[in-house]
């Protein structure tokens, strides 16, 4: 028997990853009782751990040939037209600021001679990715240097972090925010959280799929909840491919900007083949055009154990050694020396561009409840640009904080009557599904039948299959009380996969990071974005053409 806690808090913050962290010191600034909630520890929780820790900001230096203006419209080239566009003017101009935001806090970044540096990957007009420091970190991990300090502000500011605990379910009453139930499987405890708002930073949904480059627990878990809320979301068809991962000699990613230094791809012949699909070669390809080129690469029999090579050795060996010095170390451990020797890479699911609508507030269609960062969705459109992931938990996570937090200074907490929500918990236990063997099924699905390249039949065919493994939940035996993590989360994955090829069979076009080869060209009926929101427990789906959209500010 699960032991019953109430919590009561201003500002719920699920996610602790950079996110919910800067959401949190936000909201907390801002004098609001803050509470972060996180499925593992604070601080390690999400994708940043594992990223490049660089970010794309238009660094307000004088002599700065870049410009606010050339980053949005980067931004919304790269996204093809179906950004929303206020929110993409938004990361342009309030990324910049954040720099300083961040060194308040106590981040560091590289520096050299008074100036940032800057880095150019694919997409970007100008350089414009600035590293954090990393030094003393694992170049697998770099990630950490970002999210040290914010977790370090969070222990200063004496904010209250609640970690190893999954939220299920958001409580709606009276059409808005009003609490929310979670479990801790270490203290074997049901979690009835009141609160006035609640911020999604939980991030995306890599791991639907077999293979993927995110951290363990990424399941979906926020659009899922806000879906179940009755909140709308957009654009869930859209998923972006990271187009270098690494598979040999070792399992990393292989940075886009290497390619703003030199590097390239060649197929199994040694020849350099990106310019035979996008004009410009690699610095013009996105990082959906990239993927795309691969996967085309290796079915025409051209690729190299399911992948393509990836050549450093056209990079000055003094960059290499300085700039690139961590991943060199790595590569080097391996026996392979990236001046010398070529390394293999294939494309593999990496962000999740769909999510929670929000506006300029980061406002959902749900009164008191906000999302940031992967949680959410709209200034990326159909594709993201490196670097522009970090920049986006920065500038939506200040500004979710803050709207929040202002929020609960206007708004009375709900009474919840919890006795009629706890039973959500109650689980048949009595079959023999294994929770894991249905969780590899869906992945599995995912991939072979909604990843890089999709169509109509095994569109359809994947959503059956996803249907049938939901029909056997009824049966899904549960061996001991930990297992309910992963109950909820193949729960929340057959809800956003299900999502996933609904869309994918809605949008009949290629745009973007949306290849669908029985409609391979962009379609002028189809600029806009598809809204999903459940109606008596079925998914509803509208298109709004750009034309026709109304958004809230």
């Amino acid at each position: 028997m699960l032991k019953r806690v109430r919590v009561e808090t201003d500002v719920l913050v699920i996610g602790g990853g950079s996110a919910g962290l800067i959401a949190a010191l936000a909201a907390e600034k801002q004098g609001a009782d803050v509470t972060v909630i996180c499925k593992q520890k604070a601080g390690k929780s999400g994708n940043t751990i594992v990223s490049g820790s660089q970010f794309c900001v238009v660094v307000p230096e004088e002599d700065n040939p870049d410009s606010i203006e050339a980053y949005y419209q980067d931004l919304i080239k790269s996204g093809k037209g179906i950004n929303q566009k206020e929110l993409t003017s938004l990361l342009a101009h309030e990324s910049g600021k954040t720099i300083k935001w961040l060194e308040d806090y106590g981040m560091k970044f590289f520096i050299r001679e008074d100036r940032y540096v800057k880095r150019q990957p694919p997409g970007h007009s100008f350089p414009r990715s600035v590293p954090t420091v990393w030094d003393g970190y694992s170049y697998l991990a770099r990630g950490l240097s970002f999210l040290d300090p914010l977790l370090a502000s969070i222990i200063e500011k004496n904010i209250r972090i609640i970690e190893k605990t999954m939220v299920t379910k958001l409580i709606i009453k009276e059409g808005k925010i009003a609490g929310a139930l979670a479990i801790n499987m270490d203290n074997q405890e049901v979690l009835e959280i009141s609160c006035k708002a609640v911020i999604l930073a939980n991030g995306g949904a890599g791991n639907l799929f077999a293979q993927n480059n995110n951290t363990a627990g990424i399941t979906g878990d926020s659009y899922a909840l806000a879906y179940e809320a009755g909140a709308i979301l957009k654009d869930m068809e859209l998923i972006q491919f990271y187009p270098t991962m690494m598979i040999k000699p070792l399992k990393m990613p292989a940075e886009n900007a290497l390619f703003g230094d030199g590097a390239v791809l060649r197929n199994t012949h040694g020849e350099l083949f990106v310019q035979k699909y996008v004009d410009g070669g690699e610095m013009a390809a996105t990082r959906d055009k990239m993927s795309q080129a691969i996967f085309q690469e290796v079915q025409l029999g051209n690729g190299v154990d399911g992948g393509v090579y990836f050549d450093c050795t056209g990079i000055p060996k003094e960059t290499m050694e300085t700039t690139y010095s961590h991943f060199c170390e790595q590569l080097r451990k391996k026996g392979t020396d990236p001046l010398k020797d070529w390394m293999i890479v294939t494309p593999t699911t990496h962000y999740y561009l769909g999510g929670v609508k929000i506006n300029t507030k980061c406002e959902s269609s749900i009164p008191g409840l906000y999302a940031a960062g992967e949680a959410a969705t709209g200034p990326h459109g159909a594709n993201r640009l490196s670097g522009s992931s970090i920049a986006d938990t920065v500038v939506f996570g200040i500004i979710s904080g803050e709207s929040a937090a202002q929020y609960s200074t206007e708004s009375e907490r709900a009474t919840v009557p919890w006795d009629d929500e706890v039973p959500c918990l109650s689980l048949n236990t009595d079959g023999k599904t294994s929770i894991k063997a249905c969780k590899e099924a869906v992945q599995g699905i995912m991939w072979n039948y909604a990843s890089v390249v999709r169509e109509e039949k095994h569109l359809c065919q994947g959503l059956q299959m996803l249907e049938e493994i939901a029909e056997q939940l009824e049966q899904v035996s549960i061996q001991h009380g930990k297992e309910l993590f992963s109950y909820f989360e193949l729960k929340n994955m057959l809800t956003v996969g299900s999502l996933v090829f609904r869309g994918a069979l809605e949008r009949k076009e290629s745009r973007g990071s949306h290849w669908r080869v029985d409609y391979p060209f962009e379609d002028q009926e189809y600029l806009g974005n598809f809204e999903y929101v459940q109606e008596n427990g079925d998914c509803s789906i509208a298109f709004q053409p750009l034309s026709e959209r109304m958004v809230k500010n």
